[in-house]
């Protein structure tokens, strides 16, 4: 007897979970890339100008640069901050 020289059913399943797989990936980058650009652009819009305390820095505000030195802070004279009425300490 011989054996069915084809593909094999095992090779038929793996080919259509990936065409089905490659197929929901680009139907979600496709459809979502739009959503998430403008998600984006709305939360940095947020913290793009003189903000001080942004979300995941070090950045606190501080009532003198000497409370922010003495904990090992560094701050910037120059820059008034709009949502720090002190000094914005960077640590």
């Amino acid at each position: 007897m011989k054996k069915a020289q084809g593909m094999s059913l095992n090779v038929i399943i793996v080919a259509v979970i990936v065409l089905i797989i490659l197929v929901v990936l680009v139907l979600i980058f496709s459809g979502k890339i739009k959503f998430f650009g403008a998600q984006t652009s709305d939360t940095s819009s947020k913290y793009t100008s003189n903000k001080c305390e942004i979300p995941g820095t070090n950045n606190e505000c501080w009532s003198s640069p000497e409370d922010c030195t003495a904990k090992g802070g560094s701050f910037d004279e120059r820059t008034e901050y709009s949502d720090c009425p002190g000094s914005c300490c960077m640590r």
